[in-house]
This record gives C-alpha cells, sequence and structure tokens, in this order.
C-alpha cells in the first residue's frame, strides 16, 4: 500500500492504473495478491476485486481488516487495507488468507497426527517397560514366594547386566541374610531351652512327687521345697541371660545407646564383687590406663581404682556393659580359685577402648577357647569343677559386645584366662568438658 501511494504522488492515476495491471498479470503471487482501484464516484478503475464498499475499510491511521470479498467473482476471505488518495479515489490492497487457513489446518492436522503417534509410543513404551520391569522383578517375587513358604536359604540372584535392580537386589539378600541369622538363633535357642530345662524341670517335679509321697516330714518337705526353689532361681536366670542375648542380637536396645565412661563402670562393678572377692579370697584390682599409663590408687585389699580426668568414653547402654564386666568378673571369682588375682583393666588405643579382666587361675585349655561364648556352652575343664553354670554369661557377653560393634577374644593367660572386649571410643558430652574446666 505504501508503495502504490508513493507511486500514485509521483506519477499519478493513470501510471498507478497501469502499475495495478502490472502486478496482477506478473504471475507472482496472483492466488494470494489483491487489488481494488476505484474513482471519488465509486467506479472501478482497475483490480481483480468485485466493487463494494470499500469506504468501510478506511482508517486513519490504515489498520489491516479481514473481511470476506469477492476476487474475480470468487468469494474469498482476505486481510485488506483501505486508503483514499489525493483526488477522492479509493486505493485497496489486500492479500488472500487461504494458504494461511490451509498452513493452519495443515499444522493442526500435524499436531494431531503427532499426539496420536506420541500416544501410541507411549502406549508401545509402557507395554515395553512393563514387560521388562515384569521380567525383572520376577526373580524378587519367586525368592520372596519361597522365602515365605519357609526356603531361608533362598536368594534374589544377580542379573547378568547390571542395571538399577542391583542395589535393590544387595538390600533383600542382606535382609534375608538377617532374618536367617535370626532365625538361627531362635531355632538353636529354642532346641536349647528344650533341651536344658527338660533336665531340672523333671529333677524339680521329681523331688516334689518324692516330698509328696514321702512320710510328709516337715524336714524333708522344706528341703525338697528350697531344693526346687533353687531349681527354679537358676531357670528364671537362664531365661532372663537368653532374653539379654535375644535382646541384643536384634540390635533395639541402640536406640538407647549415648556417650558412657568405660572406667566408671568398671569402678563400679568392682566396688559391687569387692565382698564377694573378700569371702573368696581372691584380689581383685582395677587399672585404668590414660594415654600410654596406668592410673590408680590402691585400696587396702590390693585393689587398684583408677580415675584419670578424660576417663575412657564409649558409645553404648551402660546397663548392658555393667552386665558384661559383672559376667567376666563374676566368672573370674567363680574359677580362679582362693588366693588367685582378677584384674580389671580398661585402657585406650588409638580409637579403640580396651576392657580386659583377666585372673591367673587354672584357665580353659586351648582347643576349647575357640568354644567359648557359645550358648549353652562350658568348658569341660569348669564342668567337672562342679560349680554351677547354664553356658549363657559368656554367650550374653559375645551378644553384647557385637551390639556395641565390638571385638571379643578369649586368650590363654598363662596361667589363668583373658578376655579382652574391644570397643570403638566416644566423643564425651560437652558438659564433660565443662565440668573438668570448672574443676
Amino acid at each position: 500500500m505504501h508503495r502504490l501511494v508513493l507511486h500514485y504522488q509521483e506519477r499519478g492515476a493513470s501510471s498507478l492504473q497501469h502499475e495495478i495491471r502490472q502486478l496482477l498479470s506478473d504471475q507472482t503471487d496472483i492466488d494470494t495478491e489483491m487489488y481494488l482501484l476505484l474513482d471519488r464516484n465509486g467506479a472501478k478503475l482497475a483490480g481483480n476485486l468485485n466493487m463494494f464498499e470499500a469506504g468501510d475499510l478506511i482508517r486513519d491511521p490504515p489498520v489491516p481488516l479481514q473481511s470476506n470479498v469477492l476476487r474475480d467473482g470468487v468469494s474469498v476471505s482476505g486481510v485488506l487495507v483501505a486508503q483514499r488518495l489525493g483526488d477522492g479515489d479509493i486505493l485497496v490492497v489486500g492479500r488472500d488468507t487461504q494458504d494461511l487457513k490451509e498452513i493452519k489446518d495443515l499444522i493442526g492436522k500435524a499436531v494431531i497426527v503427532a499426539t496420536l503417534v506420541a500416544l501410541f509410543l507411549v502406549l508401545i513404551g509402557t507395554l515395553i517397560f512393563r514387560r521388562e520391569l515384569r521380567r525383572r522383578v520376577e526373580a524378587i517375587r519367586d525368592t520372596a514366594i519361597h522365602v515365605g513358604t519357609g526356603e531361608l536359604t533362598r536368594r534374589v540372584p544377580a542379573a547378568a547386566d547390571a542395571d538399577e535392580f542391583d542395589q535393590l537386589r544387595s538390600d533383600i539378600n542382606h535382609m534375608l541374610d538377617r532374618i536367617e541369622n535370626l532365625m538361627k538363633g531362635v531355632r538353636n535357642v529354642s532346641d536349647s531351652i528344650a533341651h536344658n530345662m527338660r533336665t531340672p524341670l523333671t529333677r524339680v517335679l521329681a523331688r516334689l512327687h518324692k516330698a509328696q509321697s514321702g512320710a510328709r516330714d516337715a524336714q524333708a518337705l522344706g528341703a525338697a521345697i528350697d531344693a526346687a526353689s533353687a531349681e527354679i532361681l537358676e531357670l528364671i536366670a537362664m531365661s532372663e541371660k537368653l532374653l539379654l542375648i535375644a535382646e541384643a542380637e536384634s540390635g533395639v536396645r541402640r536406640q538407647a545407646f549415648q556417650a558412657v565412661r568405660l572406667d566408671a563402670i568398671a569402678r563400679d562393678v568392682l566396688e559391687l564383687y569387692e565382698a564377694l572377692a573378700e569371702e573368696k579370697g581372691i584380689v581383685l584390682r582395677l587399672a585404668v590406663a590414660q594415654a600410654g599409663r596406668t592410673n590408680g590408687s590402691v585400696r587396702n585389699n590390693g585393689t587398684h581404682n583408677g580415675a584419670g580426668d578424660e576417663g575412657v568414653w564409649v558409645a553404648g547402654d551402660a546397663d548392658l556393659l555393667a552386665g558384661v564386666i559383672s559376667n567376666l568378673v563374676d566368672n573370674a571369682l567363680k574359677y580362679a580359685g582362693r588366693g588367685a588375682c582378677a584384674t580389671i583393666s580398661v585402657a585406650r588405643r588409638d580409637s579403640q577402648a580396651i576392657l580386659t579382666v583377666r585372673d591367673n587361675g587354672p584357665g580353659v585349655a586351648e582347643d576349647e577357647l575357640r568354644q567359648l561364648g557359645k550358648r549353652f556352652y562350658r568348658a569341660p575343664t569348669r564342668s567337672r569343677s562342679g560349680l554351677p553354670g547354664s553356658g549363657l554369661g559368656l554367650a550374653s557377653v559375645r551378644a553384647v559386645a557385637a551390639l556395641h560393634e565390638g571385638r571379643l577374644a578369649f586368650r590363654d593367660a598363662a596361667p589363668g584366662l583373658e578376655v579382652e572386649i574391644e570397643l570403638p571410643s566416644a566423643i564425651p558430652p560437652a558438659d564433660h568438658y565443662g565440668l573438668v574446666m570448672k574443676s
């Protein structure tokens, strides 16, 4: 429009008519271009549009408008702009929008087709993914079914190719290993309970029947009741130890762990057993090593009470650790013999806390050391001593040590027995440093 207006202003209306005819005959864009030149009276001077009220399209400034017109007698839709020339003539220039409609229709159809193709591909991809997922999960489901039927040794097989399920397979197999070990422990405990409790229960029942069917002498009845009570107390102690072992092996007590002083716990246990040690004629000592030296003061019974400002700290349950030390001290006092010496040592070694209980008694044979700590196992040399025992004390020590991520070792002290427990050290709480600085 701008070019034709300039042409009109420079060369006049006749030249403009010639220019329009030239544009319509040059075979360029003849299917889309629209021209119409009207004189002041509304008569058509040139163009390929039929006459219409072109004045309705005139805007100032010129604005393209969408309108339906007749081009060479055919109704078409186009974008038109109209402008009045200097002598009153009206010039209309436009473009057929049919090709734009076709392009829009084509794009719309392409979008629909692309959407259908995408949905088809998604559907196919989903089916393939589900089939592949089912294939990879099938081994896990098959293992779960067999484990559910009691095959605890079944494991998820490793895949030929590494994939995203490798970690899941590893976690499941680790869980199954743990379950199998726990079930074996439960089975062993139940078997051991059935085996070891049958005899004392039968003995209690036989004594009670004998007392019931006898002369009913008051002294005999009292002795039978005392013997039955002693047997029952032993069974209760055995049950408590089994519960402690089961609780430690399950790991439920770890949630109560906190930083505790191992040397302070050992000192409390020593004070608890001082009277018993003196009664048995055994010297009981405590030695606490701090940074390569032993701190302690000797009491009148030969007992060392080590303090040390820093202490030996571990992360754990104070009650369980006290039970461990009590079991070891009780064993030492029970089997060391009169005139022997038992020593509790607490020390730090690198990042480990070392607890050692050692006696100079008769000890345990070399081939029996490897069996110590198993449930209901009693070394033959100690079983022949005639002293009571269930074979669960050292088993509970082993279970509690494992719960604290510790290492338990039995050694020949030549003479005597040495039991060493190695536990990870812990950082003392902040208030401990405050108390030390104030002191």
